[in-house]
């Protein structure tokens, strides 16, 4: 009879096998010839260069980039379509999340109708979700469409298993979301791709923002893109399953009628055609902000490098501010580093404003458990902080049917109301050091201070404001004049977890 040591060693040598045949089964680069690519560049004018031509006449496209903010997810979904279904030449797609539901499946399909008609379609996703493999080789088997996965597990049905044989390269993610046309148009900023980001039915619905734009920083996205694509991360999915169908016109015209796509978004509550975008996207007369800019951008090798570019340029932008700083980030870890930082700039004599989730509205009570230790510091260094609420009303015009709730999913920083910075990048540990993230740097005074207006003008309705009360964490809820004191609106299963969370050495994985 085995005792406890030999069942322990025999447990320890299985795991070993186990871990080992993991190793093994990783993908062998060899089997297939990765091609590189690059962006298309148009000897000609495009649709899109025509479509915003009286926007860009009077502008410098190798300085200053154009943009039309998208602060409502409906709006950020017909833009998406709209310059997808102009595409002549090129689509690069880039997401870390992009969900088998309505926003997934009808941008697939303008996608595959895009190929169809000879645009190539390039298609980057990060391989921390799980996909369908099938569905994604098939979709890569048009001769116009490529398919590539970040950072594959090379375990596909056991990926539990390949993060404990294989985590400190599993754990680095592409968080980066980027969508080109052309090379002309990108939408850049904080959506993936799936109902919740679009005000599509969703048991919750985040509130984002995305910039439309053109001029010099979509180049910049280009050469990102192509950075990205063909880099040692970025694998071909016929690398990764052997499986070799291919979808027809027949086969994605049954799919389209089942799922009911344009029926859908073409009447009822979802038609495109109420929204006060469609007409100016129709007519060709959407009115840009410009100013100089920059996009900023992690390298694919980031943890490997143990440098985040986009930090470094980010800090050096951040420096420069004098008067106000204020910081939107869904999922908000300032470490002890950090909140010193913050404090310090207050004693120098900035405004500081951070705008967070409260426990209710955070989709990740681990992040917030270790937020909550660095909220009484902040405070008390001058920092003004706020939660949003779980409540909070969400600009749109479809209807929030379903959703139980709203969440704050933002990355925006706004700088002396006269520059801001809109991308992918939480303010947290992970992104500063395991996940790869992008964003853009935009000088423009007159949406900055649009912005700022709107948020102090708003927040005091939409968030609690945090504050301290007898030595004690108190939230102030201004549209009832009531102080709270203990986490808003959240379940005792929630403040458990988050508390719970809060005790773990976790921290830098969050």
């Amino acid at each position: 009879m085995l005792n406890f040591l030999s069942i322990k060693n025999l447990f320890s040598v299985l795991l070993i096998i186990v871990l080992s045949g993991c190793v093994s089964s990783s993908i062998d680069p060899s089997r297939y010839e990765k091609k590189p690519s690059y962006t298309i560049i148009n000897d000609t004018p495009t649709r899109l260069d025509d479509y915003f031509s009286r926007e860009v006449a009077s502008h410098s496209l190798t300085t200053e980039t154009g943009f039309y903010p998208l602060d409502k997810g409906h709006d950020a979904l017909l833009a998406r379509l709209a310059i997808i279904e102009t595409a002549q030449s090129s689509i690069d797609v880039q997401y870390y999340i992009f969900r088998d539901d309505e926003a997934g499946n009808l941008i697939a399909w303008r996608l595959f109708e895009a190929a169809e008609r000879g645009v190539r379609v390039r298609l980057l996703l990060d391989d921390m979700q799980k996909y369908n493999d099938s569905d994604l080789v098939r979709f890569s088997s048009h001769p116009n469409i490529e398919v590539r996965m970040f950072n594959p597990h090379h375990l596909r049905s056991a990926r539990g298993i390949a993060m404990l044989s294989d985590f400190e390269r599993l754990n680095h993610r592409m968080h980066n979301k980027s969508l080109t046309v052309d090379g002309v148009v990108s939408i850049v900023g904080g959506r993936n791709v799936g109902n919740e980001y679009y005000s599509i039915e969703s048991t919750v619905e985040f509130a984002d923002l995305d910039l439309l734009m053109v001029g010099k920083s979509v180049r910049q996205v280009n050469r990102q893109f192509d950075l990205y694509w063909n880099s040692d991360y970025s694998v071909p999915i016929e690398w990764i399953t052997p499986q070799m169908e291919h979808y027809t016109d027949a086969d994605v015209e049954t799919w389209v009628k089942s799922l009911g796509l344009e029926a859908k978004f073409s009447g009822g509550v979802y038609d495109f055609a109420k929204l006060p975008l469609y007409t100016d996207l129709i007519n060709g007369t959407i009115d840009l902000y410009w100013g100089e800019s920059d996009l900023l951008y992690d390298l694919p090798n980031k943890p490997d490098s143990k440098q985040s570019t986009l930090i470094d340029s980010l800090n050096a932008v951040l420096e420069e501010g004098k008067t106000s700083l204020v910081f939107i980030s869904p999922y908000f870890v300032p470490t002890e580093r950090g909140t010193q930082e913050l404090v310090n700039a207050v004693k120098d004599g900035l405004e500081v404003v951070i705008i967070t989730n409260s426990l209710a509205s955070n989709d990740v009570f681990a992040v917030h458990g270790w937020y909550a230790k660095y909220r009484k510091d902040l405070v008390e260094g001058g920092v003004q902080l706020w939660e949003v609420k779980s409540h909070a009303e969400i600009k749109k015009n479809w209807s929030l049917t379903g959703s139980s709730r709203s969440s704050l999913h933002t990355k925006a920083m706004v700088i002396d109301k006269t520059k801001i910075f809109v991308g992918s990048m939480n303010l947290d540990p992970r992104s500063a050091h395991l996940n790869t993230e992008m964003g853009v740097v935009v000088e423009q005074p007159e949406y900055a201070q649009k912005v700022y207006d709107e948020i102090m003008r708003e927040i005091p309705t939409t968030a609690y404001e945090i504050a301290i009360k007898d030595g004690d964490v108190v939230w102030i809820d201004h549209s009832t004049g009531k102080t709270l004191t203990s986490e808003p609106d959240a379940s005792v299963w929630r403040k458990m977890g988050a508390w719970f969370s809060g005790i773990l050495p976790i921290e830098e994985q969050l």
